[in-house]
C-alpha cells in the first residue's frame, strides 16, 4: 500500500483535470495506528460535518459542467473510488473527493430540505499553500445506505484548476475489506492512498506561521 500526496493529486486529475502541480510530495511518514489522525487547530473549531456510515463506500465522480466539457478540459469519463471510513476518520474522508481541502479556516454547514430531498449544502475555505480555495457541496441523502450530491470548487488565483461542476453518487458497501483502515482511498488506477494520513502531514507542513 502507498500513502502519498501524490497520490491523491492523481486522483484530481483523473477526476477534474484540476491537479495543483504546486504541491511538493510528502515523504513517506509513520502512520497512524487508527489510520484517523485528529483534525488540525483552524479545522476543529469549525461546525462539524455530517458524517457517513462507517465501512465502505463506492463514490462515483463526473463532471456535470458544459462550459469545460466544450473546452476539453472536464474528464471525459466517471470516476470511482472506494473509501474506507469511521466516524474519527469523515472529518477528512467526506470532502476527499473534493480538491484542494487540507488547510481550511472556514466552514458552514446547514441542513436542507425533507424526506427525499433531506440534506445539507455545505461551504468551505481552504488554502493550498496560499492560494485560496472556495468550495460549496450540496449533499443529499441519509448517508447510511446512499447519498449524492454536487460540488464546485474555485481557485481565485489559479482559474484553470476550477473543477466547475461535478456530480457524485455513492452507496455503501459493507465493511471495510480485509487489510484496510480508516482513511484508505482506492484510486482508478489501482493504488490505495490514506487521506487522513496525507492530511495530517499536510498540515504537519504548513505550521510555518503562514496567516491567510
Amino acid at each position: 500500500m502507498r500513502s502519498s500526496k501524490d497520490g491523491f493529486l492523481a486522483l484530481c486529475l483523473l477526476a477534474w483535470a484540476a491537479s495543483v502541480a504546486a504541491h511538493p510530495a510528502h515523504q513517506e511518514g509513520a502512520k497512524h495506528p487508527e489510520g484517523a489522525a485528529a483534525v488540525g487547530a483552524p479545522q476543529s473549531r469549525q461546525p462539524s460535518l455530517p458524517s457517513r456510515k462507517d465501512g465502505l463506500w463506492e463514490v462515483l465522480v463526473r463532471s456535470d459542467d458544459l462550459v469545460l466539457k466544450r473546452a476539453g478540459r472536464a474528464s471525459p469519463q466517471p470516476v470511482t473510488v472506494r473509501q474506507c471510513t469511521s466516524a474519527a476518520a469523515e472529518p477528512v474522508m467526506l470532502m476527499s473527493i473534493v480538491p484542494g481541502q487540507e488547510d481550511c479556516h472556514e466552514r458552514k454547514v446547514r441542513r436542507r430540505g425533507k424526506g427525499a430531498d433531506a440534506g445539507y449544502d455545505i461551504q468551505t475555505v481552504c488554502y493550498v499553500h496560499d492560494n485560496r480555495v472556495e468550495t460549496q457541496m450540496q449533499l443529499l441523502g441519509d448517508l447510511q445506505s446512499a447519498y449524492r450530491g454536487s460540488f464546485q470548487a474555485r481557485f481565485p488565483q489559479t482559474p484553470l484548476h476550477n473543477t466547475g461542476r461535478m456530480v457524485f453518487e455513492a452507496r455503501w458497501l459493507g465493511a471495510c475489506d480485509a487489510g484496510q483502515r480508516p482513511g484508505d482511498m482506492l484510486l482508478p488506477n489501482g493504488v490505495t492512498v490514506n487521506v487522513v494520513d496525507d492530511h495530517q502531514r499536510a498540515e504537519n507542513a504548513d505550521h510555518s506561521g503562514h496567516k491567510h
